[in-house]
């Protein structure tokens, strides 16, 4: 059988578990299910890695968070505050948010890697190297830039995960014991939510796959309330994963139009939903918590 050149191919009709398409861009093509599961595992310990290689730059941490709280306010984009005080007034909308921030990137990326494995033999080389490339670019900036997030660095933010103590959050060896808490810039949570997509659309051609969008939306949405991130965190996440599908594939004028169309409805989504929000109560953003506040609590 010939192999197919790219994505776009590869899904138009229904493929053989065996089959594979041609490598494209900088992807590699689906391995055996051992050496796939041996590629995340050394993602991880990637990340583990610049988790601590970054524990000693709370002050570089600090200073790219004002960095970043600086340029939303010359740009008038300070939401963070009314969604995070929005959510953590309602606790309902808190443990919502929590359990969402704290799961759903695992859980859903992970079945979204599965069903591609399984059901989509011939596009899982390509769409896997793209989360893979996304990651390894998302880490590179974490290890060279990294960046504290709100909920450490903006006075008056909720930390919704500790107050509601989502997954032994409030423990000091709970889930955030795990992760690198300056790893703000970019988002990983919104890229691995746009790859997700990004998967379904290029994989499916029912007219209600571009549904698939509202994912990276709700996430968007849920990163900011949750104060986890940045506005412009999101738009980092958004921009690793365009890279890494673009990076990995093949560019042809459909995919191409197809990334671009659903990159800018996740945004589009995002942005109506908080565009009613008041950008702080005065007028004027809070200043950033100096970089002696405490770092290591979850």
């Amino acid at each position: 059988m010939a192999a197919h050149p790219d994505i776009l191919r590869a899904v138009a009709r229904p493929m053989r578990t065996s089959a594979l398409a041609r490598p494209a861009g900088l992807a590699w093509p689906r391995l055996p299910a051992w050496a796939e599961l041996a590629t995340l595992g050394a993602g991880y310990a990637a990340y583990a890695l610049v988790r601590l290689a970054v524990h000693s730059a709370r002050r570089a941490a600090f200073g790219h968070a004002e960095q970043l709280w600086q340029a939303e306010r010359r740009l008038h984009l300070t939401v963070e505050p009314y969604l995070n005080h929005l959510a953590g007034a309602h606790p309902l909308l808190a443990e919502a948010a929590g359990y969402y921030y704290g799961l759903f990137h695992f859980i859903i990326t992970a079945l979204v890697l599965a069903w591609l494995y399984l059901r989509r033999p011939a596009a899982f080389g390509q769409l896997r190297s793209a989360l893979v490339l996304a990651t390894t670019a998302a880490n590179v900036v974490f290890w060279a830039w990294p960046a504290a997030p709100p909920r450490f660095s903006v006075p008056g933010m909720t930390d919704i995960l500790v107050t509601r103590d989502i997954l032994g959050a409030a423990h000091p060896h709970g889930a955030t014991s795990l992760v690198n808490l300056y790893a703000a810039m970019p988002s990983l949570h919104v890229a691995w939510a746009a790859w997700c997509a990004t998967a379904i659309v290029l994989t499916t051609g029912t007219r209600w796959r571009h549904l698939a969008w509202l994912y990276p939306a709700a996430t968007i949405l849920v990163v900011l309330a949750s104060a986890n991130h940045f506005l412009l965190d999101t738009a980092g996440g958004l921009a690793v994963a365009g890279l890494g599908v673009l990076a990995a594939s093949r560019i042809t004028p459909l995919l191409a139009r197809r990334l671009a169309g659903g990159l800018w409805a996740a945004i589009s989504v995002g942005s109506y939903a908080v565009a009613g929000c008041p950008v702080g109560s005065t007028g004027r953003a809070p200043r950033l918590l100096p970089v002696t506040a405490p770092a290591d609590s979850p």
